[in-house]
């Protein structure tokens, strides 16, 4: 076999060109089957080593009889190829029906078949250069366009009005305009790919991706175009988070509300003079939201993207642990539209785990620092669809003004709940039934103060629950005294959110 010529255009290049004239079609699958490679065999068997989309020219000596033919044919099938030429001949029906079957196209010609690979290497090489050239102008025309937004609406007419989309860390941000329906029938569609940005460029486990959905026919095409699309559209993403980091450095020192350990970030924010705060970009009504992630260097690009299309004109300021945004609203109306945005973020988001809060409305820049606060402790609430897929979206958000009381255990962290139970309740956590215990205290409490309440909901008798608390009590789970049941509620609720809290075998 001899090399190929590599090139990505369409079998009718081929069969239209002046240059292939003489060819005749037996059997044509699709005009429009994309065309990779070009192989030149003298033995029928070696189409078992071309690769899918590739155009085989049979040597007349390979070609000697209907049998070969339909030898190749099954070769060039299991190869996935696109068409076989083979040496002018007599054909029987059955020939021309297999290749119907087997979906490979059967062309035939009365010319050199040793010239007509040289001349269709040629023409290959001549369409190929004309895709590069016109996937060139693209990238030029990229190049004037404003943002990403605009740049996959460019991309999509190019490719006839086809779907195009970025994609986050797996989340789908930019998208094209609804794809234009062409022609009657529905089309067999591949879907086409190129990185925007590798795992080692954002520190997460999926690149930033740019994708179409194409016509099989046009998939060459489409991977020519989004490749070198690409650079461009991750230029136009990156320069978009450098405007949105120059933006908010104004509110980057709302960092310091929030507090850097995980145990500083439990408690109150430090006071300090409203003077030592600088100027923030305010004016009139505003909210603050706050937007929470596990990993936010690994989920940055993602929510930079989401944030943007939402609200374009709103700087996005990074603290440690997410990000904090102020949204200008006039009244009830415009703010539940601005909350409705985010949380349509958060749903296109739902594989993420990201949580996000609002404040209230505030009138002044002074009141700032309360704006972040009641959205950072609104966000600390919400729980992300991602540790929970079957939760509501909802969940991932939650309002200041109508945080669920039941959400309140949330604001104490893991990690410090289980520092408090070994310096408050050390005899507790000693216990070998401690599990046990705090489940019963908790369903206890959940129940109001109602023993029997409290049996029936965790499946125990009566005496049993009775005969825990008492224990619990003897272990310093003080009850008795008002001030100290929602601290051991929280507290409590918080232990039983962590595997951590108890050696193996408590239970």
């Amino acid at each position: 076999m001899n090399g190929s010529a590599a090139g990505a255009v369409e079998l009718r290049d081929l069969i239209d060109a002046r240059e292939l004239s003489g060819l005749s079609v037996l059997h044509l699958v699709s005009d429009r089957s994309p065309v990779r490679d070009l192989a030149f065999v003298s033995d029928f068997e070696d189409i078992g080593s071309v690769g899918p989309d590739t155009v085989v020219l049979l040597a007349r000596g390979a070609a000697r009889g209907g049998w070969m033919i339909s030898a190749a044919l099954r070769h060039a099938w299991e190869r996935r190829a696109c068409a076989l030429i083979v040496p002018e001949q007599p054909f029987t029906a059955s020939v021309i029906e297999l290749a119907k079957r087997l979906e490979v196209s059967l062309l035939t010609t009365r010319r050199d078949m040793t010239r007509l690979a040289i001349d269709a290497a040629i023409r290959i090489g001549a369409a190929r250069a004309e895709t590069m050239v016109r996937v060139s102008a693209v990238v030029t025309r990229l190049a004037e366009v404003s943002g990403p937004a605009q740049a996959v609406d460019l991309l999509s007419d190019e490719l006839g009005g086809a779907e195009v989309w970025i994609e986050s860390s797996g989340t789908r941000t930019f998208a094209s305009s609804e794809p234009k329906k062409v022609g009657s029938g529905p089309q067999r569609r591949s879907i086409v790919k190129a990185e925007l940005a590798s795992r080692s460029d954002d520190g997460g486990d999926q690149p930033d991706l740019l994708l179409a959905s194409v016509p099989a026919s046009a998939s060459v095409f489409g991977e020519q175009l989004l490749a070198g699309a690409a650079p461009s559209l991750r230029a136009s993403l990156l320069a978009q988070r450098l405007n949105a980091t120059r933006s908010s450095l104004p509110a980057i020192s709302i960092t310091a509300l929030t507090g850097f350990a995980p145990v500083a970030a439990f408690a109150d924010p430090a006071a300090r003079d409203q003077e030592q705060w600088p100027h923030l970009p305010l004016a009139g009504s505003y909210i603050a939201v706050c937007l929470l992630a596990e990993e936010p260097d690994r989920l940055g690009a993602l929510v930079h993207q989401l944030w943007f299309m939402a609200f374009p004109e709103a700087p996005l300021a990074r603290f440690d642990g997410g990000w904090i945004g102020f949204l200008p609203v006039e009244d009830s109306k415009q703010r539940t539209r601005a909350l409705d945005l985010v949380r349509s973020g958060l749903a296109r988001a739902a594989g993420a785990p990201i949580t996000a809060g609002s404040s209230r409305i505030h009138r002044a820049a002074d009141e700032a620092r309360r704006a972040v606060r009641e959205a950072w402790l609104a966000a600390r609430l919400a729980v992300p669809r991602a540790a929970m897929p079957d939760m509501p979206a909802s969940e991932a958000f939650v309002d200041f003004d109508r945080a669920p009381l039941h959400l309140l255990g949330r604001l104490v962290p893991a990690d410090l709940a289980e520092q408090l139970l070994e310096a408050l309740f050390p005899r507790l956590l000693a216990d070998p039934s401690a599990s046990r215990l705090i489940e019963s205290v908790l369903g206890y409490l959940s129940a109001n103060g109602s023993i029997s309440t409290a049996a029936a909901r965790l499946g125990l008798h009566r005496n049993t629950v009775q005969a825990r608390l008492q224990r619990a009590a003897e272990l310093g789970v003080d009850l008795t005294e008002p001030e100290n049941v929602l601290p051991v509620h929280l507290l409590f609720e918080a232990v039983r959110r962590t595997d951590t809290a108890f050696p193996p075998g408590n239970s």
